[in-house]
């Protein structure tokens, strides 16, 4: 089974491609989506987070994120905190979609990981996309998300590898900024030219 890691900086537009992948049938594994849940109500992390953080949050409700992330962003040592409670539960979650998509003879899957440098995941794939846009692009999608702000943005860009390091370690780099029809264009071309699709 062929292993594609995708990745990218924040507001590149790597949700977008990983809808594409599944457009396309080739199932995604989402490393946000597995903390998403793990954060929210009855979550696997819940009670480990609350314990090392205190009262942000409840196993009914979930865990407030905007609590949380002030933690992090304030604090490297609680980033590390986290990180030591949420990594193991995404690597065993990653370990089972594995295992899913091999005993359904799947060809070839898609590991969504926005950290796949910075957490040594990339040891796992075969081939590595990462989503690019310009910073512009990049900094305007962001600062329309809910709650962010630029001082939150460059603390989280401080957080990842630089753009241009992860596009640098990576075997193909998928432009976004010229709209989507032509980001899944150049996907498809690339997954033909791999003789992988």
């Amino acid at each position: 089974m062929r292993i594609i890691g995708l990745t990218g900086s924040i507001a590149t537009g790597k949700s977008s491609v990983s809808d594409m992948f599944r457009y396309l049938r080739i199932p995604v594994h989402d490393a946000d989506r597995s903390v998403h849940n793990f954060l929210g109500p009855y979550g696997l992390a819940v009670l480990d987070i609350i314990a090392a953080f205190g009262n942000i949050g409840s196993l009914d409700n979930g865990i407030d994120r905007q609590k949380l992330g002030d933690f992090i962003f304030s604090d490297p040592e609680a980033k590390k905190r986290l990180e030591l409670i949420i990594h193991p539960l995404i690597w065993q979650d990653r370990y089972n979609f594995f295992k899913h998509m091999r005993l359904q003879n799947k060809k070839i899957v898609v590991v969504d990981i926005p950290l796949l440098f910075e957490t040594g995941s990339d040891m796992i794939c075969d081939n590595i996309i990462c989503v690019w846009a310009p910073y512009f692009l990049q900094r305007q999608r962001a600062l329309h998300r809910a709650g962010m702000t630029q001082h939150k943005l460059d603390a989280i860009l401080k957080n990842q590898l630089p753009q241009q390091t992860k596009m640098q370690l990576s075997d193909f780099c998928l432009p976004t900024g010229l709209g989507k029809a032509y980001t899944y264009k150049l996907l498809k071309r690339w997954l033909l030219s791999n003789s992988s699709f």
